[in-house]
């Protein structure tokens, strides 16, 4: 189940973005998004176990995270967020949404093929790496082409 997030739910994003992200959020980062961005936690009855993090501006979105707890992943938990989270933004009237990627992840790459998002752009040593810096993949989903 979908719903939205409050800062009740702050201790188990924490949990999550620690575990899952390299340069996780701060709990005031987490804060602000709470009252600025659109946040949405996947639960399994009473655990969350997901969560999206997204700008909206007008018809378009920009999903900034997400992320799957480590115990739930591998089990297409992101694809059933994704598939919530693009059915809601569509209820919204967004019709594109758009994300960035480290160029490793291939995981998270593999799953925004699968959802039909496209390449659509570069960022030169956007991300930090303890050996440097990285590239960030844009990608975009058309959302009126899956309605």
């Amino acid at each position: 189940m979908l719903k939205r997030l409050t800062e009740a739910d702050l201790p188990a994003l924490l949990a999550i973005d620690s575990a899952t992200n390299p340069h996780p959020w701060t709990a005031l980062q987490w804060r602000d998004s709470l009252n600025h961005h659109q946040c949405d936690g996947l639960w399994q009855q009473d655990e969350l176990i997901g969560f999206s993090v997204c700008m909206i501006t007008l018809d378009e979105a920009e999903l900034l995270l997400i992320a799957i707890a480590p115990q739930w992943q591998r089990q297409q938990r992101a694809s059933q967020l994704l598939a919530a989270l693009q059915k809601q933004l569509l209820q919204q009237d967004v019709v594109t949404l758009f994300l960035e990627v480290r160029e490793s992840n291939t995981a998270a790459r593999t799953l925004y093929a699968k959802q039909d998002f496209t390449q659509s752009g570069r960022r030169k040593g956007y991300y930090p790496t303890n050996e440097g810096r990285e590239d960030a993949l844009l990608y975009t989903l058309h959302l009126e082409d899956k309605a």
